[in-house]
């Protein structure tokens, strides 16, 4: 929670005076919005937690069943096998096969573009167009590019050097510029002519009108506007400040009331609920469990019994029809014992083995 400002500016009478009245008023006012806006908020939750939420999830379950699955299934199961066994056993080997054949005839196609296209072509440029460039380029300079350059640099240039640039030059040193000084002196001395007169019309005449039609407006400034506006400012300023103050009881308000409601609830519902529960626990369900738990042991045990009955039973019938030992039952074949260094083989009679090193003895 984010603490005010505290106010280090001395309070006066008005802001005493104010507070209290105004505090009372706003929490009489607040305190109903927010305990609507507290039992609001909590339904909401509530509403968001066992409502929407298991609809949400229900509706998703719903939409991946019906829209995405069965189509994920068709494209895993159905089309991909197909595809992919076309792509490796008819569209690779076809592809590899129209590689070779477009990389083949491209092979061909450059040896004879390079045989009949590239080397005449070459020899044909370095030997013949190129000499006949370099004849027509002394040819092209000879008769458009020197006589124009030979003019510019014989003719126009000392023209214009000594027609124009050295009369244009002695023209600006010796006319232009003393008359710009000259101008510019002018225009100075203008300017703190009247720069000063205009000093002097703002000091002795602009100034004391502007004050007299100003005094009024001062006077109602500072003796009708400005109490009048602190005096808002401090009631808008205790407004503000007595709705965060009262917002903040009335949170803890309607705290304390939804936990009396609760306590009130837990007590008259819940704590019953749980106690009847627990008895049918204790003394309904657990007994009915224990007792089911014991018929199904003992029915267990006779079926168990029952079934050594009859295969005891079919091995006496077996014996006394065919005679011999009856037919047994596959069980699990025993597991043979390991044998040591001094154990027999598999025959009886035979003596056991001497132990023998892995180093033959000469």
């Amino acid at each position: 929670m984010v603490e005010p400002e505290r106010r280090t500016e001395p309070e006066g009478c008005l802001t005493a005076a104010i507070r209290i009245p105004v505090r009372i008023v706003v929490l009489v006012v607040v305190l109903p919005v927010r305990m609507v806006w507290d039992a609001l908020s909590w339904t909401g939750r509530q509403f968001y937690r066992y409502v929407l939420t298991p609809l949400g999830r229900a509706l998703r379950f719903v939409g991946m069943a019906l829209f995405v699955w069965p189509w994920v299934a068709l494209w895993r199961y159905v089309v991909v096998p197909p595809a992919r066994w076309i792509y490796r056993r008819l569209l690779t080997p076809l592809g590899h096969g129209i590689a070779a054949v477009v990389r083949g005839t491209g092979a061909a196609l450059g040896w004879l573009g390079r045989t009949l296209v590239v080397i005449p072509a070459r020899w044909f440029y370095r030997w013949v167009l190129t000499p006949i460039g370099i004849a027509l380029g002394w040819i092209a300079r000879a008769l458009f590019v020197w006589p124009w350059v030979a003019l510019w640099r014989y003719v126009v240039v000392p023209v214009v050097r000594y027609g124009i640039v050295i009369p244009a030059v002695w023209l600006y040193g010796a006319v232009l510029t003393p008359l710009g000084h000259a101008i510019t002196w002018a225009v100075l001395g203008l300017g703190a002519l009247l720069r000063w007169l205009g000093v002097q019309t703002y000091r002795f005449v602009l100034t004391p009108l502007g004050i007299a039609i100003a005094f009024p407006f001062i006077v109602l400034w500072r003796y009708v506007l400005v109490p009048v506006g602190r005096a808002l400012r401090v009631i808008g300023r205790e407004i503000v400040e007595a709705v965060g103050v009262c917002w903040r009881i009335a949170g803890y308000i309607s705290r304390a009331v939804g936990r009396a409601l609760k306590w009130l609830g837990w007590n008259l519902v819940g704590r019953p609920v749980r106690a009847a529960w627990r008895w049918s626990y204790d003394y309904v369900l657990a007994p009915v469990g224990r007792a089911a738990a014991e018929a199904g042991r003992s029915v267990r045990a006779a079926l168990r019994s029952a079934r050594e009955t009859v295969r005891d039973t079919r091995r006496e019938v077996w014996r006394a029809l065919f005679g011999g030992a009856a037919p047994v039952e596959g069980r699990e074949p025993a597991g043979a014992r390991a044998r040591t260094l001094g154990s027999t083989t598999t025959v009886p009679e035979a003596a056991p083995e001497p132990e023998i090193s892995l180093r033959k003895q000469g």
